[in-house]
């Protein structure tokens, strides 16, 4: 075994602690009624192709994720006569986004050439979360290494790919380990790969490559020079959660990783810049890490109920969904407001948070109830 994949050698099988189709335990019934009326009222006119849009002014703006996360939300809470409702037109519009050319799903132009940055991966995972959440079987990912050719971005064959990466983290560390790891993301696929055991020794190679540039203060993968923090973080978690956890690789460094997410906390209760997307990646790199370390654990659950009450305090819609970011709150243009998203986001850290306080999932609504003198 080459040296720089001596860090593979003791990685064991860890499963992600839960999934993005999974539900709430027991929410309390006015959080299933808020979100059932919520939906309801982005619902789009019959005769739309894309049922669900991301808030309910006219000119909201709706595209595949806003229907799986409209999905989401009432899956969350528990609403599955909503999501009856709803199926045929989400159904037909979820099978829409194949894109046969590809053999995946995919219905914008993501996949591109050019340098690392594109979020390439994205759209074909979200979609399949929609088919869970509706139980219904999602197209089989298409199986080959020669499947990499059809993607303009990708380097193909042994030799290519490391002076791609290299280039890469030299201009931005940040962009460069998502580009590693949505190119991984595909190779694995592609190759029917579903554990680290079962990698070849080119995606063993790539895997190593991307921990061997580890950091080794915070712990992600992905910081660097010119890279913040708050971002560092939530670029690892969804490396974590889309690639190494579903790998079941054992990560080392937990201890570290803790630290670093309980860093990037604000003065108002809120993670990095307050958005949606940044309080849920923080709370759920918290729970993922601390089910195997009683690391900074009461602070860390702590914080987590900080982040809640403050998300109900200062990112909650009036209209029933939450912002996804903190300046939608003054947002005077329909496109630029994004409630459902939000929503989705908002429960899926509470999902979460349920996850690391035993409290919170005890009695939902009891905690939640608490969360509101923080």
């Amino acid at each position: 075994m080459p040296a720089d994949m001596d860090c593979l050698a003791d990685w064991g099988a860890q499963l992600p602690l839960i999934t993005q189709s999974d539900g709430l335990h027991n929410p309390p019934a006015w959080l299933q009624e808020r979100v059932v009326r919520y939906v309801a009222s982005v619902e789009a006119p019959p005769g739309d192709l894309l049922p669900f849009r991301d808030n309910p002014q006219a000119g909201a703006s709706a595209d595949i994720e806003t229907i799986v996360w409209a999905l989401v939300a009432l899956r969350q809470v528990g609403a599955e006569d909503a999501i009856g409702r709803a199926r045929p037109r989400a159904l037909a519009a979820l099978h829409a986004a194949f894109n046969s050319e590809l053999g995946i799903y995919e219905p914008t132009a993501t996949q591109i050439g050019g340098g690392p940055g594109t979020w390439r991966m994205h759209f074909d995972a979200v979609v399949r979360i929609g088919f869970e959440v509706l139980g219904e079987p999602a197209r089989p990912f298409p199986r080959g290494l020669d499947r990499l050719s059809d993607l303009p971005w990708a380097p193909v064959g042994e030799e290519a790919w490391r002076p791609w990466l290299d280039q890469a983290w030299a201009e931005d560390p940040r962009s460069a380990a998502k580009a590693a790891f949505q190119y991984l993301w595909f190779y694995t696929r592609f190759a029917g790969c579903n554990h680290v055991d079962d990698l070849d020794d080119q995606g063993r190679q790539v895997l190593a490559y991307m921990e061997a540039r580890r950091d080794p203060v915070s712990g992600f993968i992905g910081t660097g020079p010119g890279v913040e923090l708050g971002w560092a973080m939530r670029g690892h978690r969804n490396l974590g959660l889309n690639l190494l956890w579903p790998l079941g690789v054992d990560e080392p460094g937990i201890k570290r990783m803790i630290d670093a997410t309980l860093a990037c906390r604000r003065t108002d209760g809120l993670f990095h810049d307050g958005s949606m997307c940044a309080n849920m990646d923080a709370v759920h790199l918290l729970a993922e890490y601390g089910r195997r370390t009683e690391h900074r654990r009461a602070e860390a659950i702590q914080s987590a109920r900080r982040c809640v009450a403050a998300m109900f305090r200062r990112l909650a819609s009036p209209v029933g969904g939450f912002w996804y970011a903190l300046g939608e709150r003054d947002a005077n243009d329909a496109a630029d407001i994004h409630t459902t998203n939000g929503l989705a986001f908002a429960l899926f850290t509470l999902n979460y948070w349920q996850a690391l306080d035993a409290e919170a999932r005890e009695d939902l609504g009891k905690a939640l109830a608490a969360c509101r003198w923080m």
